[in-house]
């Protein structure tokens, strides 16, 4: 179960592939002919070697802020939030002005990390579930400030209001929701936010 957890299994037949670490390289989800797992196999070769090759590069220039932020947001593409993070923290130290443009989406991919974990420690670790749900709401919040202009502004948007909505705290899900929905103008944003909202609705009137 906790691999299902950690890999986001969500169908089976689901093969996922690892690196020695336990990270995810990259994960086939239903069946497929030999002659078509081939390439799957090839492409996570390859993953791999590429990361290696970055961190390699890393080694020679490790105050590098778009390495540093490229190798966070890879580890956290394979589920491996600890080890993302000193490479964040490089990234967020070396680059203040986002000149990699890297930044708003590694905020956004932490907050999406911590989130991740917040419904599970509600479960066994209150004082946990807390501290994940507020560095979440910390990095999306920082892209909704920080970064305007960003690509991935209301996707921090929508992201805050469903962690708050996860939180239980549906008074500010609904504020964040229903504010992205007035202003935004992408088709596919504001339909899985009007979706998201409406639920979000439904579970705060039955509470």
């Amino acid at each position: 179960m906790e691999a299902v957890r950690q890999y986001q299994v969500t169908g089976y037949p689901t093969i996922v592939f690892t690196s020695s670490d336990g990270g995810m390289i990259g994960k086939q989800v239903g069946v497929i002919s030999p002659n078509a797992f081939e390439p799957v196999i090839e492409d996570a070769l390859a993953k791999e070697e590429a990361f290696k090759g970055k961190l390699a590069e890393l080694e020679k220039t490790p105050d590098d802020a778009k390495l540093n932020a490229q190798v966070a947001l890879t580890y956290l593409e394979r589920t491996q939030l600890e080890k993302a993070l000193p490479f964040s923290k490089k990234a967020f130290k070396h680059d203040p002005r986002n000149r990699t443009g890297l930044l708003p989406e590694l905020h956004n991919q932490l907050g999406l990390a911590y989130g991740t974990k917040v419904e599970s420690a509600m479960v066994k670790d209150a004082e946990k579930a807390a501290m994940y749900y507020e560095k979440a709401v910390s990095h999306f919040t920082t892209v909704i400030d920080n970064y305007p202009k960003s690509e991935t502004n209301e996707h921090a948007q929508y992201y805050l209001g469903v962690i708050h909505a996860i939180k239980g705290n549906f008074d500010d899900a609904i504020s964040v929701l229903e504010k992205l929905v007035h202003h935004t103008s992408d088709a596919s944003i504001k339909q899985n936010t009007e979706a998201m909202l409406e639920r979000v609705k439904d579970l705060a009137s039955s509470n």
